[in-house]
């Protein structure tokens, strides 16, 4: 089966990493001489549903197909599409250290959850293998993003907001600036939008006709 049957690219994603699809005849188990053994798997897909409830089941025979998969590309296009999720990590490490960005405690711990992974050695695929050594590490960021992605969002436009306006103050002081912010924003985009509303949809008037004797 060629790469082409296993992903496809989306719009918006210059480097895409799907999970293949499940083939009931496919057992593959094995990424070249090392062994996927069972309790790697069930290790790695307990850490995927503590990370979302939308997690699916991974089973070796996918991870393998991504290892045939990635291994067919263009060295620099496998290195960026496994280096794009890790540089997400990366956001997940400043939230964690940025004392003036509060968190949920829940939200807080799996970040922690999912860096600690990350910083294993003794994962699905040891790390010091050339270039599929962080692959199952990108694919468990992948698959559990949607449970990230809100916050960091979030994040990146505080820090922008921060920087760009030089922001003073505790943690509190600062976040309640930039809620503030966005809430004028917010305000601004909906009162131009029922301004254009009204403008569009004010009837025109009849003109007024004149008796000329």
């Amino acid at each position: 089966m060629n790469s082409s049957a296993l992903f496809h690219n989306t719009r918006h994603e210059p480097y895409p990493l799907t999970l293949p699809a499940i083939y009931a005849q496919s057992r593959r188990q094995r990424i070249g001489d090392i062994a996927i053994n069972d309790d790697a798997m069930d290790d790695f897909n307990g850490e995927l549903r503590a990370l979302t409830t939308q997690a699916p089941t991974v089973n070796a025979d996918q991870i393998s197909s991504l290892v045939r998969w990635l291994q067919t590309l263009p060295t620099e296009t496998a290195v960026a599409t496994i280096n794009l999720r890790m540089a997400r990590v990366e956001t997940l490490r400043r939230m964690l250290h940025d004392a003036h960005w509060e968190m949920a405690q829940d939200f807080n711990a799996r970040c922690r959850q999912l860096l600690a992974y990350i910083n294993r050695f003794d994962d699905l695929i040891p790390d010091d293998l050339p270039l599929i050594g962080h692959l199952d590490d990108a694919l468990l960021i992948e698959l559990s993003w949607g449970e990230f992605a809100g916050e960091v969002q979030d994040y990146l436009d505080f820090c922008r907001f921060r920087s760009e306006n030089k922001v003073r103050g505790n943690a509190g002081e600062q976040r309640n600036a930039w809620e503030t912010n966005c809430l004028a924003q917010a305000h601004e985009i909906l009162l131009r939008e029922e301004i254009r509303s009204r403008g569009y949809s004010r009837p025109t008037p009849l003109p007024s006709f004149f008796r000329v004797s």
